[in-house]
């Protein structure tokens, strides 16, 4: 997988691409409603779980917006 897969999730954008960081094969990029964009080198061992860490990411970043 040479090309990034993009998902939407709650508004929010997720970019995942397969890149080699120590024990992950895959990073991911969220950006948020306002274009803010967020990376993370160490996605997960597969795209199905870089995702998945993905939507986890940006759950805590609504819950915390909303503690607000």
């Amino acid at each position: 997988m040479n090309n990034p897969i993009t998902d939407i999730y709650q508004g929010w954008v997720i970019s995942v691409k397969a890149e080699k960081n120590m024990c992950a094969n895959f990073s991911f990029d969220i950006t948020s409603p306002s274009g803010y964009t967020q990376h993370v080198a160490m996605g997960g061992e597969n795209q199905r779980r870089a995702v998945e860490r993905a939507r986890e990411m940006i759950d805590m970043e609504i819950a915390l917006l909303e503690e607000e």
